[in-house]
């Protein structure tokens, strides 16, 4: 007994130890891999190569739940690395970003907000492949779904296209298909990959069964699908008074299916897969923007990688679907109060609970009865944007960083009235409460997200400077001034240069966010220059620290921009952005 309990001691204390020693060392460490130096910035991960076709993967869902809702959970609390980097502000950044902390489109993630600029245009068009189906013609059903809440089929139109046709709940008429074509055109204009989704309307008469499809019907009989089974289908959805059925068409992706993408580690067998998927800052910062829309489905099996041929090059490319989850509707059925606010089975409020006897109170115990039948449970009053939860834990999400986070926000922010307008009519809401609601719910929610994250983060962004040789301009856009979350007359803004951690230039301004220095200034910046040798980059680099305050609140944590001075032309250029925290 005595060896036994001095064995758990000295084990015990050799964590400890390690733990103390490995804090030390991390406190003098940065979390950022980058390298601030002159070059063309990464703009493009160039991920798109040609390789070899991957394997089909597709895991088992009830496992991979069980494992990120228990054992995952249990893994990151026994990271020793992980959890210290968390306790002393330290964790690790996202991998994929460039110097200017943005992130480089991939087979992953296209800047269309940041390039084209949001518009009503590209939030109405969406994927914009095509139209829908052509519904002037015949459609051809060559695969039915007849198993669970909700059924449906693959239909193929005249003009060769395919598609899954996927039907609201009967109690809830234009509740999923509103949600889907919404949430599809959302997560397409916030850069990600999706599928086409389209509101359709049709009638019955227009479909014809491709002969010999067989099918495993209800009672587990493998068996020819009939038209007594299509007509039982049909007789399952809402129809409109004058006989057409509104539907969602949702048209199959290009290229070969090889199952879904998960939210940590690498695939294997693709080459452009470099980057751990819980490194990625655009499915780290999918928990903001994810939230906004209420799209908590945010499971591996809501993912999907396509092996496709484009430009000449065969690689893999990775979308999300299935957006039948968004906003108020949980697919078959409106959501209730708890969808969004708690995970199925979340192991961390259940110690809560537990802790506190039951005492503990949750946000969604207040959820009222939602209001619209076509829109379900969607609200922004006890919206909480850092205490939102996903269906399951997501590895990603939970490596999650302050700077991931307001690049995430910054892409809410984007979305301004008349782009959710725009959105929310692409749903085609027959209830025109219903849609102004919908609206309402949406700008109040993007706006606490807004003020929620910019408040971790200084929303000190797009730098601008200018180096004349004679003087110098250093201007940034404050975005929670440009978006309206506060005033720019009650904001003071700070600039301090620095260069080699000394302050050489430091002044304040009240209201104006651009600072201009004279030559006077700039000889300070130059003659401070003391050459390291040709070894040392670090001799080039000055640091700006930008801050801002407002009243009755202190000064915000500092945006760093980083110059670099080019001693033969006596010239300054702006090498790097970094919004520390």
């Amino acid at each position: 007994m005595v060896v036994r309990e001095n064995t758990v001691v000295l084990s015990l204390t050799r964590n400890l130890v390690t733990a103390v020693c490995l804090a030390m060392a991390l406190a003098g460490c940065s979390s950022n891999h980058l390298q601030y130096k002159p070059g063309v910035d990464r703009t493009d991960d160039h991920d798109r190569q040609s390789i070899p076709e991957p394997k089909v993967a597709d895991p088992v869902l009830a496992w991979q739940s069980l494992y990120r809702t228990v054992w995952q959970q249990g893994e990151e609390l026994l990271d020793i690395d992980r959890s210290f980097r968390k306790l002393i502000g330290r964790p690790r950044e996202a991998y994929n970003i460039n110097r200017f902390d943005e992130v480089p489109n991939s087979s992953w993630f296209v800047n269309r907000i940041s390039e084209s600029g949001l518009s009503e245009e590209l939030v109405r068009r969406g994927v914009g492949e095509s139209d829908g189906p052509d519904t002037a013609a015949m459609w051809k059903v060559f695969r039915p779904k007849v198993q669970g809440a909700t059924p449906g089929f693959w239909i193929k139109d005249s003009r060769g296209e395919s598609y899954i046709i996927k039907f609201d709940p009967e109690s809830n008429p234009e509740l999923a298909t509103a949600a889907a074509t919404m949430g599809s055109r959302y997560f397409h204009a916030c850069g990600y990959n999706a599928p086409q989704e389209t509101i359709v309307f049709w009638r019955p008469e227009m479909l014809a069964i491709e002969p010999g499809i067989m099918f495993t019907d209800r009672d587990g009989n493998k068996r020819e699908f009939v038209q007594a089974d299509l007509d039982d289908i049909i007789r399952r959805v809402h129809k409109l008074p004058d006989g057409r059925i509104r539907s969602l068409a949702s048209k199959v992706l290009g290229g070969k299916v090889i199952g879904p993408f998960s939210f940590t580690g690498r695939r294997s067998d693709d080459p452009n897969d470099w980057c751990a998927h819980e490194q990625r800052r655009e499915l780290r910062a999918l928990y903001v923007v994810a939230s906004f829309i209420n799209q908590y489905d945010t499971k591996d099996q809501n993912t999907l990688d396509t092996y496709i041929e484009e430009d000449g090059h065969k690689y893999v490319k990775h979308h999300l679907i299935d957006f039948g989850s968004t906003f108020g509707s949980n697919g078959d059925r409106p959501k209730d109060g708890t969808v969004g606010y708690c995970n199925t089975f979340d192991l961390r409020d259940v110690v809560v609970s537990w802790a506190t006897l039951g005492l503990k109170k949750w946000g969604w115990e207040d959820a009222q009865p939602y209001q619209y039948a076509s829109i379900g449970y969607f609200e922004s009053e006890i919206f909480e944007p850092n205490k939102w939860d996903p269906i399951v834990p997501n590895p990603a999400f939970e490596n999650m960083t302050p700077r991931d986070a307001f690049w995430g926000a910054k892409i809410v922010m984007a979305w301004r009235d008349e782009h959710i307008r725009a959105l929310v009519e692409t749903g085609e809401y027959s209830d025109p409460a219903a849609k102004e609601y919908l609206i309402k719910t949406l700008i109040e929610r993007r706006d606490k997200i807004g003020r929620h994250w910019f408040g971790k983060v200084a929303p000190l962004d797009d730098v601008r400077f200018a180096d004349n040789s004679e003087s110098l301009t250093i201007e940034v856009t404050d975005l929670a001034v440009k978006y309206g979350l506060t005033e720019q007359s009650i904001s003071q803004y700070e600039f301090d240069i620095r260069y080699k951690g000394e302050s050489l230039v430091r002044e304040k301004s009240q209201g104006v966010s651009r600072f201009d220095l004279t030559g006077d200034q700039r000889g300070l910046l130059t003659g401070a220059y003391r050459s390291g040798g040709s070894d040392d980059e670090k001799s080039h680099l000055y640091e700006v620290r930008l801050r801002v305050m407002r009243e009755g609140e202190s000064w915000s944590k500092p945006v760093v921009a980083w110059l670099w001075f080019h001693p033969e032309e006596s010239r300054f250029e702006l090498v790097g952005i970094e919004h520390l925290y």
